[in-house]
């Protein structure tokens, strides 16, 4: 994934995507490269996806404890769809 690293704040904001979490617009930063990378994984389990995915999105953003199931099932609603809504 270091190719897709951002470089700086400003790129940073050009690779985060809006998506609900329990109803409110919220920016995830790299969330687009993040699902192409764990798609490539070819992984066999919805557990073994979801833990993919959300310890791949914490590196970019900080997700509070008390929120992370709710961030995990819009991540993985996105992940399901495999295209930018």
């Amino acid at each position: 994934m270091n190719k897709d690293i951002p470089c700086c704040q400003a790129d940073a904001v050009r690779k985060t995507r809006m998506v609900s979490v329990n109803g409110i617009q919220t920016g995830i930063t790299m969330l687009d490269e993040i699902v192409t990378e764990v798609k490539e994984l070819n992984l066999s389990s919805d557990q073994q996806i979801k833990e993919n995915l959300l310890r791949r999105v914490k590196v970019y953003n900080y997700i509070p404890k008390p929120v992370e199931e709710a961030y995990l099932t819009s991540i993985f609603t996105i992940y399901q769809k495999g295209s930018q809504e």
